[in-house]
């Protein structure tokens, strides 16, 4: 900290507020201090004041220090707050402690105090520092989430345009061909007619599969996963296993279930799409305290060290963040991917 820290002291003995001065100064702390003796002083320099940190004497004229540090709390002011007392009893510390105090510190025991504060002050600084790195994860989430809306609405314009459109076209001119006969419309215009209909229905039920959440409730992740496996449109050359025998137990959480079954959904468009692989095996098993799911393909691979532009992978990457998980993603040119997740089922937000 560039500048001195800010110190508000709840105390109403000058002698007292002078010792824990010049404690702190012992211990080479700049700081700058404001001694209050009670409830309307407290108040008003925690809102004009803005203290780093708050020292409290344990019992003053018609208040004390849990009182100051409920205020302290309603106020919306996270700092630390430290008891500095010269009597008090283990129950009521801890007491003080549980309600949010940082430390407790006996005043014929000010030696301690200095590093007290400091160690009050670095937790402070590494919870902001989560806080932020947390935000941070929550921004970039977000800003993935929007970037993969837009490439599935990319997806759908390309799937309508490029593939249902014509099918349908194709249907139209079959169909026209058949008007122009009143008499006896060909047979197998109607027929071509009716086979391009089907495919364009096809097409739709696919595409939409892919892009709506399915609902799990009431169906295990193992089964759902066997469905959409069952169902995924691969190609002829590709062998896709799924292994579940681990899978012990239904998880409750609907949320991480649908999660792996987005990153199961995901991955496998990604193999489809880019790593020409001929099998793909997927593993479902639960360990203690942990969801653990493994996808590995035999396909060309990638360097894992390049940072590529596709928001597949750090999709997944971030969905698992979220639930305070990780994923690891072995890969070499010409050796296949392998993508494993791990979730821990009892530790989720």
């Amino acid at each position: 900290m560039d500048r001195p820290l800010k110190i508000l002291h709840l105390e109403d003995l000058a002698a007292d507020a002078e010792m824990v001065d010049r404690a702190l100064r012992k211990a080479q702390f700049r700081f700058e201090k404001k001694v209050v003796i009670d409830k309307p002083d407290f108040v008003r320099a925690l809102r004009d004041f803005r203290p780093d940190i708050i020292l409290s004497d344990h019992s003053l004229p018609a208040f004390n220090s849990l009182e100051a540090l409920r205020i302290t709390k309603e106020e919306g002011i996270g700092v630390p707050f430290i008891l500095v007392t010269a009597t008090v009893s283990e129950e009521y510390a801890v007491s003080v402690i549980k309600e949010g105090a940082s430390d407790y510190i006996l005043k014929d025991r000010l030696e301690r105090l200095p590093n007290a504060v400091q160690n009050a002050l670095d937790k402070r600084r590494a919870e902001e520092e989560l806080a932020i790195q947390a935000d941070r994860q929550q921004k970039l989430i977000m800003e993935t989430s929007i970037q993969v809306q837009e490439k599935e609405r990319e997806q759908i314009g390309k799937e309508l345009h490029d593939n249902i459109n014509q099918i349908l076209a194709a249907a139209k001119l079959y169909l026209d061909i058949a008007i122009q006969e009143d008499d006896n419309p060909p047979e197998e215009a109607v027929l071509k007619c009716m086979q391009n209909l089907n495919l364009a229905m096809e097409e739709i039920r696919q595409l939409s599969q892919s892009l709506v959440a399915p609902s799990l409730g009431g169906v295990g992740l193992d089964q759902a996963l066997l469905k959409l496996t069952d169902n995924f449109p691969l190609s002829a050359s590709l062998q896709l296993d799924l292994d579940t025998t681990c899978y012990l137990e239904d998880i409750d959480d609907e949320n991480i279930k649908l999660t792996c079954y987005r990153i199961v959904q995901v991955q496998l468009n990604n193999v489809v799409r880019h790593a020409r692989a001929k099998k793909v095996m997927i593993q479902l098993r639960t360990t203690p305290g942990n969801l653990e799911l493994v996808i590995r393909d035999d396909g060309i691979g990638f360097e894992t060290t390049k940072k590529t532009g596709g928001i597949g992978l750090r999709n997944i990457i971030n969905r698992v963040g979220y639930y305070n998980g990780f994923v690891i993603i072995d890969s070499k040119p010409g050796q296949g991917c392998t993508l494993a997740v791990t979730i821990p089922i009892r530790a989720a937000p």
